[in-house]
């Protein structure tokens, strides 16, 4: 069974995502081998997440983050209602418009189970 997992900590730093001293949250994808172990981690049954309406999120503390200074990892891993709004809307989108009658029908389920998470529990 495949399993997704979320890229909103990708997608905030690579929208511009940074701290009020200009720098970014995360501190590039250099360290990205951090959360693929965390990845790794998970799928090998460590219990190192928490639900959420978006999915699994990291559980304080079980993302390395030694040698990387000051990282923001609550706000890193904030839910913004609208920012997830506007992802679904996106996602849609493109499945409308570039894959229209090959989405797969659980693809698009999913999809409106997310939505009905968001609007309903962020």
């Amino acid at each position: 069974r495949v399993r997704f997992r979320s890229k909103q900590w990708y997608q905030r730093r690579v929208r511009g995502f940074k701290k009020q001293d200009g720098k970014f949250i995360w501190p590039g994808f250099g360290e990205n081998s951090r959360v693929l172990e965390w990845i790794f981690d998970r799928t090998n049954g460590a219990d190192n997440s928490v639900s959420s309406p978006v999915g699994l999120l990291p559980k304080e503390g079980t993302i390395n983050t030694s040698d990387l200074g000051s990282v923001d990892m609550k706000e890193l891993f904030r839910l913004d209602k609208g920012e997830w709004v506007a992802e679904c809307d996106a996602i849609e989108k493109y499945f409308a418009e570039q894959i229209p009658r090959d989405t797969p029908a659980r693809v698009s389920e999913q999809l409106r189970e997310l939505r009905t998470r968001v609007e309903k529990d962020l």
